[in-house]
């Protein structure tokens, strides 16, 4: 009998879920997909035609978010300082005249700051607004006094970008990044690409453009930037010529741009056809919420995308791309412009538990500068989320953990408030039609 009932405890041991120490993180089975996949999990929530028309509601609902295809050609100044003064409380830039919008593309991962300083070495640099993969395009608006920095807009943020991770180019060539025809998805957490001899990184819901099976119009030769800062060369490159096919049965060719002396140059390069990217964007599927949300388990926190990583909201925001559906960037104006489930008011905590449970897997949960992605129940009945969390308080004090993690709700914050008792609402792809 003593064997027996030690073999219980073993058992039971062993099934619960296990907590890291001084964390909030769980770990054990339901760390694992594995865990939260569903026999159904495969069918489609939203289809291609759904999914243009969510990202154009919830576009429209975000000042930070553009329709980079369809941008104007000049912006009024008032437009620009408008969002020159979004960037930042010390924004000194005063914009007078009309601005005619000038075009380039990343050329490296390219962080989006405040205000035109690079990065101080902090984890937590206030200046830092996010980052771009490669291959983006960003409209550029006006140069820094030194010329060091652009102001740009890119598809979900603007602010400014140093002149060496971008690389001018003519309207056609541009627009072939902003809104590609033929392209690859990065669905790993991370992909390193060589890019003549330099390695890339890629984050998940990055897009390849892939070289044209179609020969494009010729580009518009001549920007006019040469001219308007400081004799930066203003021809266009040609694209690459027609070719048969632009892939292989194990490769992929790419097509991808370099800088050489500030223009934009596109190289030929061949990605191995494996899994860490997909031919277009992933279906949306329930399964695949998680799938893609746990190829980021264990990865350090990254305050606006410092150390080559994601934070809250670009955690979720890569999960959401890895489908094609563009979040904004920022948890707070996530929020702002999803589809409802449900928004918390004067409930309390047994009623706010209730409503979490009865949410759908992949949708998104807010609390003041925080975003999570649900998961589901575990076998006791307790909502689990996957996050990348940066700290949470004990009796006061604050404990970093700077990772993507699954925990329940019940963490709490500076103030002692539990999570459960502090989420304002919850969104979701899968209502608001």
């Amino acid at each position: 009998m003593k064997m027996f009932l030690v073999s219980l405890l073993m058992l039971f041991l062993l099934s619960r879920p296990t907590f890291a120490a001084s964390s909030i993180e769980i770990t054990g089975e339901y760390a694992s997909p594995s865990y939260w996949l569903k026999p159904d999990g495969d069918r489609v929530l939203l289809n291609s035609a759904r999914i243009t028309q969510l990202n154009a509601q919830m576009r429209a609902k975000d000042f930070y978010s553009a329709n980079l295809s369809k941008f104007p050609t000049q912006l009024s100044a008032a437009a620009v300082q408008s969002k020159l003064d979004k960037t930042s409380e010390q924004n000194d830039y005063t914009v007078t005249e009309p601005v005619q919008v000038q075009y380039a593309v990343t050329v490296k991962r390219a962080n989006i700051r405040c205000l035109p300083q690079p990065w101080n070495g902090d984890n937590y640099d206030d200046n830092q607004a996010t980052a771009l993969d490669p291959a983006e395009a960003v409209a550029v608006l006006i140069p820094s006094r030194d010329e060091k920095y652009f102001f740009c807009q890119a598809r979900n943020y603007f602010g400014w970008i140093d002149r060496n991770d971008i690389a001018f180019t003519d309207r056609v060539t541009w627009l072939s990044y902003a809104a590609p025809n033929d392209f690859l998805v990065v669905v790993d957490h991370k992909k390193i690409v060589n890019v003549e001899g330099h390695h890339q990184l890629f984050q998940m819901g990055a897009v390849i453009p892939l070289i044209q099976t179609v020969q494009a119009e010729a580009p518009q030769r001549g920007n006019g930037f040469g001219k308007r800062f400081g004799g930066m060369l203003d021809i266009a490159i040609p694209a690459f010529p027609q070719v048969i096919s632009n892939r292989t049965d194990s490769e992929w060719v790419a097509r991808l741009p370099i800088s050489i002396d500030g223009r934009l140059k596109e190289v030929y390069v061949t990605i191995n056809d494996d899994d860490t990217i997909n031919y277009g964007w992933l279906p949306c599927t329930q399964n695949n919420f998680v799938k893609q949300a746990f190829k980021f388990l264990g990865d350090e926190y990254g305050w606006g995308g410092l150390n080559e990583s994601v934070d809250c909201s670009a955690f979720v925001g890569d999960v959401y791309r890895s489908m094609g559906i563009e979040l904004p960037r920022d948890a707070n104006r996530q929020e702002g412009v999803m589809p409802i489930f449900a928004v918390f008011n004067d409930v309390g905590t047994y009623t706010r538990y209730d409503i979490v449970k009865r949410a759908p897997v992949g949708a998104l949960l807010f609390k003041p500068g925080h975003v999570m992605m649900y998961l589901g129940q575990d076998k006791n009945g307790t909502p689990l989320m996957i996050h990348a969390a940066s700290s949470h308080y004990v009796n006061g004090e604050q404990i970093f953990v700077r990772k993507v993690m699954v925990s329940d709700l019940t963490y709490k914050n500076g103030a002692g408030v539990a999570t459960i008792d502090g989420l304002t609402g919850i969104g979701t792809i899968i209502t608001g039609g």
